[in-house]
């Protein structure tokens, strides 16, 4: 058992989950094959602009491919005609197997920071590619700050068999548009054509976002569920969710706030630092373990071979000597791809604090479960069991620190769920722990 990706190895052949940004994840039915596309994006690499594209057997060896798109493609992609500089990079995209062929959403932006962008599809007969452009599905050059931004594609089906596109950035907030699944295009052919709003920030936010959005339906629990991300995505960046009844809305978090105006959504993930003893890394001068930063931009997966719940996101090493300043802000630079399980508990997702290591089994409520009730004492504090744990607070996205201490008493033991995780820090196989307060704070924790 080992995690898909090594801290501090800066080589993307011996590393491939390394350089990964805004990854994405589907699962091949034709070749049994996992497949991540993500942003062009190259920190020890040659940078070459086309959509990488990354391929597993397990979720969680993978192995660098090459890239997605055609050379016809990328020159269609990037030509924002006369007087414009061609788009440098393409972000974040999305791939789906659907109607006999691959279909990947790619956002083509005017500038990093910008809200003028275009999001394209581009089909293949091959998860590999080559990728060939069918057409603009989102277009907002020459729109204001204020409107939406056409960037961060997802795409989510009902039980019905109806197909829609969630887009967005915290300009103008994420909508949601319905596509034709015969094409893979909107229903309605204007690219302009904006669809309806499913969140935005709150009013006098502190924090930017929303951005990263998907959407994905829990047939368990007849929920609808938006992920996005909030934050600062070289720092401070997180994971949070809402829900509905129903695709377009309205969202909800926790505490009945709506993500259009009201609330950010319940944190599920945000920077964290456990205690490290041992961590799973490549050594190397000067290098000293200071946890993670940044979580987010995310994809929830469904993963028809094992009937397990995935989410996939970047993150980011947190090593004082990656840190820099990007504008008037820190930034860390070294990224890899996480992939983490993802469970359900009383209508709502949680994740592992720990990324997958192919580890399987059940997960075990804390309360309902003899073994661990009996480690859990009258006062919810700890017996025999151990736990190293740490709090997502709500409004702070300053990176979580654990403590070594009983669980809190704002933990209900009947919505925490304990489950094996392959412990990074301390590279061993391990308990993890994951659970929500009374409040909707999530709790990460580890067994010592």
């Amino acid at each position: 058992m080992e995690p898909g990706f090594q801290l501090n190895l800066h080589d993307r052949d011996k590393n491939p989950c390394f350089e990964s940004h805004d990854p994405s994840m589907m699962y091949d039915p034709v070749s049994g094959m996992y497949y991540s596309y993500s942003t062009d994006a190259a920190l020890t690499s040659s940078y070459r602009q086309g959509i990488p594209v990354r391929r597993s057997r397990d979720l969680v060896h993978f192995s660098f491919v090459g890239y997605a798109l055609s050379e016809q493609a990328i020159l269609q992609g990037r030509n924002n005609g006369p007087g414009y500089k061609p788009t440098f990079g393409f972000w974040a995209p999305y791939v789906e197997y659907a109607g006999g062929e691959y279909r990947m959403y790619y956002s083509a932006t005017k500038a990093f920071g910008s809200s003028e962008s275009r999001i394209w599809l581009a089909v293949a007969e091959r998860p590999e590619g080559p990728f060939e452009n069918r057409g603009v599905v989102m277009d907002t050059w020459h729109t204001p700050d204020t409107e939406p931004n056409a960037i961060d594609a997802h795409v989510a089906d009902t039980p019905e068999g109806r197909k829609y596109f969630i887009y967005g950035s915290f300009f103008g907030g994420i909508y949601i548009k319905e596509l034709d699944p015969a094409t893979g295009m909107p229903v309605n052919s204007d690219p302009r054509y904006q669809g309806d709003r499913i969140a935005r920030r709150p009013e006098r936010s502190f924090i930017d976002g929303p951005e990263g959005a998907a959407v994905i339906y829990h047939p368990g629990t007849e929920f609808y569920y938006l992920f996005l991300s909030y934050g600062w995505l070289g720092d401070d960046y997180d994971i949070r969710v809402g829900r509905s009844r129903c695709i377009t809305g309205p969202y909800l978090d926790y505490e009945g706030r709506s993500l259009d105006g009201e609330g950010w959504g319940m944190k599920l993930a945000g920077s964290y630092r456990f205690q490290a003893h041992n961590p799973w890394v490549a050594a190397g001068p000067d290098w000293e373990f200071a946890g993670f930063r940044g979580p987010g931009h995310g994809v929830p997966f469904y993963d028809p071979v094992s009937g397990q719940y995935f989410f996939v996101h970047h993150v980011r090493d947190g090593a004082e000597i990656f840190r820099h300043r990007q504008g008037d802000r820190d930034s860390f630079r070294m990224h890899y791809m996480a992939v983490r399980r993802m469970f359900f508990l009383d209508g709502w997702p949680l994740l592992s604090p720990q990324p997958y290591a192919g580890e399987g089994g059940e997960p075990h409520r804390l309360g309902n479960d003899v073994l661990y009730r009996n480690d859990i004492g009258a006062n919810g504090t700890d017996g025999e069991t151990q736990w190293e744990w740490l709090r997502f607070k709500y409004r702070d996205n300053s990176q979580a620190l654990s403590v070594c201490a009983p669980l809190p008493k704002d933990l209900p033991p009947e919505r925490t769920l304990v489950f094996d995780c392959f412990d990074f820090e301390n590279s061993r196989e391990s308990l993890g722990l994951a659970g929500i307060t009374d409040t909707g704070e999530t709790i990460w924790g580890k067994q010592i």
